[in-house]
Order: C-alpha cells, then sequence, then structure tokens
C-alpha cells in the first residue's frame, strides 16, 4: 500500500507521481552547507522543546500506570481483600478504556492542538491517580482503574504521533528511545521513590503508605500537566510556535516534505485514513510485531513481586528493582543510537529479543540467585531495546498521511497493549518462585517477534527491488523502506 499526501493506492511502491525540482532540494536559496547547519540548529531547538518534555511526562505517565504493583507490596491486595485473580484483573481492567481510547484519540489530535489536547489529558489522569487512595474495595480499584485507562490513552500514542511530525524518520528512533527510556526510569526510580513513601509515610495522617504513593505521584502529575501547556508544541505549519522563526517553521515542514520525496504531511481525511491503514499489509505485520514484543515485556507489573522471590523482604526488593532498570535504559539507548546510525531496523529487534529469551531461561531454570538476578537484567535488556526500533520502523514505513499514521500507531499501540490484558495472567502466585509459565510464554512471544520482524524487513526489501526497477522505466523516484 502506498503512502501519499491526499490519495491512497493499491501498488506496493511508493510512487510521489514527479521527479524532484531544483526548488525541491535547495531551500529558499541557501546552499547546501548552510542547509545542514540551519538544520542542525533547527533539530536540536525541537529536542529541547519536544523531546525533553515528553520524556519528563512519560515518566509520570509511568509512573501512574504501574505505581499498582509497587503499592502491592506495601499491603494494597490484603487491606482491599483482593484474592490473587482479582488483583489480576484490576491490573488487567486499565487497559480496556486505555486500548479502546486510542484510535478516536489520536483522530482528534490531528484536529486539535496538541499543546492543548494532551497536556488536559496528563492533568485528568493525575487527578484519577490520586483517587486510588480512596478505593475501599475490589469495585472502588476496578472503577478508578476503568477511568484511568480512559485519561492515559491520548498520552503514548499522541506523543509519537506528534515526534513524527516533528522528526525525519532516520532522526526518529534514537528519540524514542530517549523518551521511552522515561518508562525505565520510572520504573527503576520509581521502586526507589515507592520503598520511601511506604516506609516513611506508613500512618501518617492516618493514612496507609500505599495510599500517600497514589496521592503523592498523582499530585505530580497533575502538576507535571500544567507545565506541559508551555512545554508542548503544535503540529508544524500551525504557526503556533514563538520559539521558532517564520524561516525556522518553513524550514521544518520543507525538510520533512523531502525526506519524503517531497509530499507534504496533510492530514487527509479521517476516513481514507482509516481504510489506508486497515488494507495496509505492512501495518497488520508492524501490529503482530508489536504484540509479540508487548507481550515478552508483560513482566514489568509484577516485576517487584517476581524480584521478591529471591528472598529479600519488601524494601530492599523495590531498591534492587532499580539498577535492572538502568541496565535496561542504558542498553535501550544504546541499541537505539546503533538504528540512528545505521538505518538498520529488523536486526535490532531480532537481537534484543534473542538476549530477552535467555534471560527469560535463566529465570525460570535456576534456583540460584545470583543467576536469577542477572537473568532480569537480560529480560528487561532485552525487552525494552526493542520495543523503541519497533516505534521508528513504524514512522518509516507509514510516512503518510498524518492521519493515517496517527491511525497506524493508535492501532500497533491498541493491539499491542492488549497484552496487558492477558499478560496479567501470566503469573499467578501459585507458580512462585520460578514462575515458568510466565517465562516460557514470553519467550513464546518474543519468538515470535523475531521471525515477523525478519519476514517484514524481506517483504520491504522485495518493494524496494521494485521500485528500483520502476525508477529504471521511467525516471521518477520512489520511497525507499528502511528494513
Amino acid at each position: 500500500m502506498a503512502d501519499t499526501a491526499s490519495k491512497s493506492s493499491s501498488h506496493h511502491v511508493e510512487d510521489t507521481g514527479k521527479p524532484l525540482s531544483t526548488e525541491d532540494i535547495q531551500f529558499e536559496g541557501l546552499s547546501e552547507d548552510d542547509t545542514r547547519v540551519f538544520e542542525k540548529r533547527l533539530v536540536r531547538k525541537i529536542d529541547l522543546h519536544l523531546i525533553s518534555s515528553l520524556f519528563l511526562l512519560f515518566i509520570f505517565n509511568i509512573l501512574d500506570r504501574s505505581n499498582i504493583a509497587n503499592a502491592r507490596l506495601g499491603g494494597l491486595q490484603e487491606d482491599l481483600g483482593l484474592s490473587d485473580t482479582q488483583y489480576q484483573t484490576a491490573v488487567a481492567i486499565m487497559f480496556v478504556g486505555y486500548l479502546l481510547g486510542q484510535v478516536p484519540s489520536n483522530i482528534i489530535l490531528t484536529r486539535v492542538r496538541p499543546s492543548r489536547y494532551i497536556p488536559t489529558a496528563i492533568f485528568v489522569w493525575g487527578g484519577i491517580s490520586m483517587c486510588m487512595a480512596a478505593t475501599k474495595d475490589y469495585a472502588g480499584i476496578i472503577c478508578v482503574r476503568v477511568f484511568l485507562g480512559f485519561a492515559e490513552s491520548p498520552f503514548f500514542p499522541g506523543a509519537l504521533l506528534l515526534m513524527s511530525s516533528w522528526y525525519k524518520a532516520s532522526e526518529l528512533a534514537v528519540r524514542v528511545a530517549i523518551v521511552y527510556c522515561g518508562n525505565t526510569i520510572a520504573n527503576g526510580f520509581g521502586g526507589m521513590i515507592a520503598a520511601g513513601i511506604l516506609s516513611g509515610l506508613e500512618g501518617k495522617g492516618g493514612l496507609r503508605g500505599w495510599q500517600w504513593l497514589f496521592i503523592i505521584e498523582g499530585a505530580g502529575t497533575m502538576v507535571a500537566g500544567l507545565l506541559a501547556v508551555l512545554l508542548l508544541p503544535d503540529f508544524p505549519g500551525s504557526g503556533q510556535h514563538k520559539w521558532l522563526t517564520p524561516q525556522e517553521q518553513r524550514f521544518a515542514e520543507w525538510r520533512l516534505a523531502r525526506s519524503a520525496n517531497n509530499e507534504v504531511d496533510e492530514n487527509g481525511s479521517v476516513k481514507q485514513g482509516l481504510v489506508d491503514a486497515a488494507t495496509d499489509p505492512k501495518v497488520w505485520i508492524l501490529v503482530l510485531i508489536q504484540v509479540c514484543q508487548l507481550s515478552s515485556q508483560t513482566w514489568t507489573y509484577f516485576f517487584p513481586t517476581i524480584v521478591k522471590t529471591l528472598g529479600f523482604g519488601s524494601i530492599v526488593t523495590l531498591l534492587i528493582t532499580a539498577p535492572v532498570y538502568v541496565f535496561g535504559f542504558l542498553t535501550s539507548l544504546g541499541n537505539s543510537l546503533i538504528a540512528n546510525r545505521t538505518n538498520c531496523r529488523a536486526v535490532l529487534i531480532a537481537w534484543p529479543l534473542c538476549i530477552d529469551i535467555v534471560g527469560n531461561i535463566m529465570v525460570i531454570s535456576s534456583q540460584v540467585t545470583a543467576v536469577r538476578y542477572i537473568g532480569m537484567f537480560l529480560m528487561c535488556a532485552g525487552s525494552y531495546s526493542a520495543f523503541n526500533v519497533v516505534q521508528a520502523w513504524i514512522a518509516s514505513t507509514i510516512p503518510r498521511t498524518r492521519t493515517k499514521r496517527g491511525i497506524v500507531y493508535a492501532m500497533v499501540n491498541l493491539f499491542g497493549n492488549s497484552s496487558n490484558i492477558y499478560g496479567s495472567y501470566f503469573f499467578p502466585t501459585s507458580t512462585s518462585p520460578q514462575y515458568r509459565m510466565g517465562g516460557i510464554i514470553l519467550s513464546s512471544f518474543a519468538a515470535g517477534g523475531i521471525c515477523l520482524s525478519l519476514f517484514l524487513a524481506l517483504y520491504l526489501h522485495r518493494l524496494n527491488l521494485k521500485a528500483r526497477k520502476a525508477e529504471e522505466q521511467d525516471g521518477e523516484i520512489r520511497y525507499k523502506y528502511i528494513w
């Protein structure tokens, strides 16, 4: 399926319809060297405003989404009288609202100002997260978690759409990595924050430590939502960016059009975007890759419980989760830097998932504490390092239109994050301490992600060969896929 600025095509080649002209490859008379310097300065400005703010906001996003795992060690499950199945359902139910809201939200986002829409969602979910402290039973926690899912649904797919609207495909991998590294930092240092709150505020004001955990982190998220109004930019071409000169705003649009064979990143109709996304085989392969990759990552919401099987107390358990996530942060960033330098995708998804499988085998097959703990490092490094490259691959595989790309990002994350619903049942306490069932299932999904990534690479390579043959026949430049 070709991606064009305003219409779809049944061809499997990106066809611009005309060769690039001199005006297409020069910007307002600037020389090549001047253009390169101008672009570097612009990208630094975009990084400062967009990536730094999304990185901060993503930390709060993950803290509010995953603090239920830390609260469990602080007595949440016992205080609310939850069975293991009820706790697992409480974890899973959030993703129902989260998944259902993603596609509609990204469609809305293409029609409104991201600098207003996304901060509103952040402020609302922060308030809902605080309400977790007031829950008294199973019905209460289920209600709050459902609303939390709907409130969080605009953020991550919206952030990916916003990044893909400002950066070229070759620039995106490392920036997705930086933003997504907020996940590893939030999970790692979230354990340390939780340890401090659970031990230091237990019983203060007549509240349990786990209640203070939701109150403090939820309030922090609401403050971040207010700051996001000032930090987040809108889409290029909106004319709302006081931090860019008029020439820089024009250049921001020009360089993206040039990178996509001179196709302007227009919105396009919602109906056509939905049809194009649903009928493009590349989209569904990306969906399956994301399902496998995120399924292999579902240990996250049970990680403190898994680590506790090493034999340490609750506070020490929370503290020793941090090094695992720090290691995942470093390997994830390194893998994405390689992707950014080499423009490789499939192999940089496949090798981390191989490492993930090795880590799972170590955790489920050994009873030696050191071996199992090292295996946890490999699980984290493997599953997180692959994710960033998948997100960057979407942008280069679905370059236009913005509406189609927004729908695809939402679809990929919708189906991918459905893994958190069924994945919530992979680690019943009855399988402790080895959790063999969960490890085998996660390894199987990782293996599936490896196979699908290699299949997509071969498919895109075949499309590129067709594009080159077409160029030889008519001289028109076609879009080339990164694989």
